[in-house]
Order: C-alpha cells, then structure tokens, then sequence
C-alpha cells in the first residue's frame, strides 16, 4: 500500500513536469492533480496527510527544478552539494502541498462539495502568500500550476480576468472533478463528475476565445506605436567576465547593434549585464557610448554598477549618450546574487556569480520614462512577482531584461518565459524580454508571441509595438480571487473546531 500511495505522488509530479515547460504539453495539466487528489481523499489521518502532501510537493519540485544541479555544477558547486540543495530546496517548497493536503483532508469531514470550495482556494491562497511573503524574506515561489498553459492561447486569456490565480483555480476543480469521477462508485457520480469537467474544460476555453478576441480588438485598433529592436548577444554565461574574451564579446554587440539599427527603431533593447564590464568603469563606458552614438538612437543597456552600491541595473540613454533614467533590480536572485541571512550562511556557501554579491534597488522606484511613455522595467526572475509589475502606476508598455545564460539548455529558460506571457496578459500591456542566451521576444496583452529569438540564437528582431491605452485593473479587482479564497480559507478554518 505504501509503495502503491508513492507511486501515486509521483505520477502528479510526472504528469506536472510533463505539462510543464519545457515539454509543454499542458492538457495533461487538467488531470496531473488526480492521482495526488485520489491520494489524499483515501487518507486515514492528518499524518497520512502531511506525509503524502510532502512525497508529492517533493516530486514535483524535484522534477521541475531539476536545472539546479547543472547550474549549480557549471558554476563550479560540487556535484553532491549540487544535489542536496536540490533536496534541500525541494523538500522546503513542499510544505506548500503539506498545507493544502491537511486543508483537502479537514474538509472530507464537511463531504465532497465542501473540497470542491475549499482546495482550490487553499491553493490560490497558498500561491498568493508565497510570492507576498518575498517582500519581507526570502522564498522561491517559482511553481504556478497557470504557467502550464503558457501555449493554451485561450486558457491564458483569462489572465486578463483573474491573473494566473484564476487559471490555478480552474485546473485544481478540473482534476478534483475528474478525481472523484474515477473514485465514485455510483455510476451516475461518476458520469456526471466527468461531464462536469469536461464542461468546465469546454467553457473556460470559449470565455478565454472571447477575451482573447476582445484583447486582440484592442491591439487592432490601437493609434500609436513605438519600433522597437532587441538584440541577443549569445554569450556564453561562464566566459562573460573573463578578460580573454571581451574583444569577442565586443564584436558580437557591435555587429548586432549595426544591424538593429539598419532597422531604424527608436529604441534598442539589450539584456541584462550584456556589457562586458561595469558601466561605471571609463573604458566600459567610453565603448558603450561610441557604439550608441553611431545607432543615432535610444537604447535601454542592462548592466552592473557601483556607484553607491553593488546593483544589478538598467539604463536608458539618449543617441548622445545621456543617462536618462535608471532602475536598479529589487529582487535578487538567492545565491546567484546574494546570500540569504549572510550573517550565518557566509561562513558556509559563497554566490555562484564571479561578480560577489549585490545590494537591491529600492521598492520606492517608479517606472522609467521614455518619450513621455511610462515604461515598467523589469530585470530577470522579477518576471515571477506580480506585485513588482508598478500597479499602482501608469504604464505604457514592460519591458523584461534577463540572461537566462545561467541555467543551460535546461527547462528554467523556458518556465522563466512562461512567466512572462502571463505577466503581459495580467497587466494588459505588451512585454518586452530582452535575454543574453535567450529566450527574447515581443509578447502581445492576448498571450500572442509576435516575434521570437530561440535559446541560444545570436540574431536581433525589430517589431512596432502598440501602446494600449486599456486600463489597467485596480488592486481590489486585480486580487478578488484571492480576496474571495482567503474569505473561504478563513471561514472554513474557524468553523472546524465546531463541526469537531
């Protein structure tokens, strides 16, 4: 029975990771959860529960996360070490399914229409607070059931309605759906537990047609517009910062920034730290500025500086080589850019960056401006916290700059731009991503990938982007999902010492 209950756990973990970019194959997304569900609903006891909560939490991370011991290696980690902080790592994220399983597991007690309200809030709740919690400590809330459907054209759209935690909500009741379908005993049940999945699948697909449509409406008849270039160097991540190299890395720009400008834009996007030194350093600079006065045109460069501290930035300068506006990195990479709790954890394990560690940039910084366009810059693995996409602020279009030449040819390339997509439908504005080793792209409000450069491709891509004038949501409607899951959360929560 033991084995036949892990078996179980991993089979979700398979089927997510399967669904999961880079794979893709997100309609099994819709039935990933069921054994897992199958699972927890045949539990005994709330330590049945945690425990295979946990198996599963930990299939799943270990499968998606997998990326971490080649990067790690390539970084010079130690194999084993590799491989325990995979664990590690793992083994922490997976009290998130820990939680959600003892919340299925209480709400047995009330019958099955209770779980059908209550798991699908605990795991919007669950998704909300683990990437709120980052403003105040450090987590990894990397995991999205929603980013599954980063190639579902129509499920995405209802991004739009919901934010991701909308699709979430609708994969979780999906596979309880088909979960109780295959338990249920009762020949009619279980009809009518696959009917109603089915048609929840069939009806969430012609709401997300008619949102996409409504999304693509706009984009057409937009009135302004903006071209823009973007250039991907393709260098490889572990030779950036060595000195035999930058007469290559200094070739490969200057013929890229040659041909985006052939091109005419009126802005050149380069990705993150694309030079080859510090932009504070005067010979760095001097080559920058030779190579942006040529273009005769404005560019946006991510790069490190030190001036007052150590940041990971972007900057936009003018065709005579004026700063114009800066934005420092707010959320660092954990142990790629800094080490959480330095006090204690210096002693033990350094940043895998040649470069040392970094300071943030302040919370307080507002979007930058561009011809009187408000423009939300973004560096990196910021794509995955929502709350770092200037809500509360007006914004015109985002702009992503990352490197991505961190994690290979893995899966993280890959999820990382999943997490974009639906960042550009959520705040309704097209998307910019400008990657070293890529992924770079332009991507529409609809989910739409207008122009694309693969992994690892050395090229440029120049498009005109429209500038949306669609509102954006406000806090209150942007979160009433989660605002609503935390309301049943709560009332489930302090109605069980009753029903006790």
């Amino acid at each position: 029975m033991l084995l036949k209950n892990i078996l179980y756990a991993f089979f979700t973990g398979f089927l997510v990771f399967i669904s999961y970019p880079k794979i893709s194959f997100y309609p099994l997304t819709f039935i990933a959860l069921v054994p897992y569900l199958i699972l927890i609903l045949n539990t005994k006891s709330k330590k049945e529960a945690i425990i295979y909560g946990f198996i599963t939490g930990f299939f799943i991370y270990i499968f998606i996360l997998y990326w971490i011991v080649p990067t790690l290696k390539a970084g010079e980690v130690n194999l084993v070490l590799s491989i325990i902080s995979l664990i590690l790592l793992s083994s922490i994220l997976s009290i998130e399914f820990i939680i959600i399983s003892l919340f299925t597991y209480q709400a047995k007690i009330f019958g099955s229409k209770m779980i059908i309200l209550i798991t699908p809030s605990i795991w919007i709740v669950i998704d909300f607070l683990k990437t709120e919690i980052t403003k105040f400590i450090a987590y990894f809330p990397w995991f999205e059931l929603a980013y599954s459907q980063w190639n579902n054209p129509l499920i995405i759209s209802l991004a739009s309605y919901g934010q991701s935690y909308l699709i979430t909500y609708l994969i979780v009741i999906i596979n309880i759906f088909f979960a109780y379908g295959l338990i249920s005993k009762n020949t009619k049940t279980k009809i009518n537990n696959f009917l109603t999945a089915i048609l929840l699948i069939v009806s969430s697909h012609l709401i997300g047609y008619y949102a996409s449509k409504d999304i693509k409406n706009k984009i057409i008849n937009s009135k302004e517009f903006i071209k823009v270039s973007i250039i991907q160097p393709s260098i490889d991540f572990y030779i950036k910062w060595d000195p035999n190299y930058i007469d290559l890395i200094k070739t490969k720009i200057e013929k890229l920034i040659k041909d985006a400008s052939l091109q005419k834009p009126n802005l050149i996007i380069w990705p993150e730290n694309a030079l080859y030194g510090w932009i504070d350093d005067p010979e760095v600079f001097e080559w920058l500025c030779k190579n942006i006065k040529i273009s005769s045109t404005y560019h946006i460069v991510g790069s490190v500086s030190k001036k007052d501290s150590k940041h990971v930035s972007l900057y936009i300068l003018s065709p005579q080589c004026n700063i114009e506006g800066e934005y420092h990195k707010r959320v660092l990479v954990p142990f790629g850019e800094y080490v959480p709790m330095r006090g204690v954890l210096n002693k033990y394990i350094s940043v895998i960056g040649s470069l040392g560690e970094f300071e943030p940039g302040s919370f307080s910084q507002k979007p930058i401006i561009f011809k009187n366009k408000y423009i939300a810059p973004t560096i990196c693995y910021e794509t995955i916290f929502k709350y770092l996409f200037f809500p509360q602020e007006s914004i015109d279009f985002i702009i992503n700059i990352t490197n991505d030449g961190w994690y290979l040819t893995t899966s993280a390339p890959y999820q990382h731009f999943a997490a974009a997509i639906l960042r550009a439908i959520e705040n309704r504005r097209v998307l910019i991503r400008a990657a070293n080793n890529g992924i770079s792209a332009i991507i529409y409000p609809d989910g739409t990938i207008k122009k694309i450069l693969k992994l690892n491709e050395y090229d440029t891509i120049t498009d005109q982007i429209p500038i949306l004038t669609t509102e954006r949501q406000s806090s209150i409607l942007r979160y009433w999902l989660c605002i609503v899951s935390c309301m049943i959360t709560f009332a489930f929560t302090i109605s069980l010492p009753l029903k006790k």
